[in-house]
């Protein structure tokens, strides 16, 4: 687990100066949902993909993410 929170920590920080500029959607409770997953090391590699794609056009999902990492 450890592991992929490194990657995926890696991967926010490559591309952070986009996901800054992006838009501040709320978030669907299905999408919550599949961060939530994500964050305990549950979420299926092809939902991995949907989420990827929420986290760099989304600022809400990234804190939302971050937020579940840390607590």
């Amino acid at each position: 687990m450890t592991n992929e929170i490194d990657i995926l920590d890696r991967f926010l920080q490559q591309f952070s100066p986009e996901v800054g500029g992006r838009s501040s959607e709320a978030l669907t409770s299905e999408m919550e949902g599949k961060l939530r997953q994500l964050s305990a090391g549950q979420l299926p590699e092809q939902e991995r993909k949907e989420v990827s794609r929420e986290l760099l056009t989304n600022q809400n999902a990234v804190d939302f993410l971050l937020k579940q990492l840390d607590g």
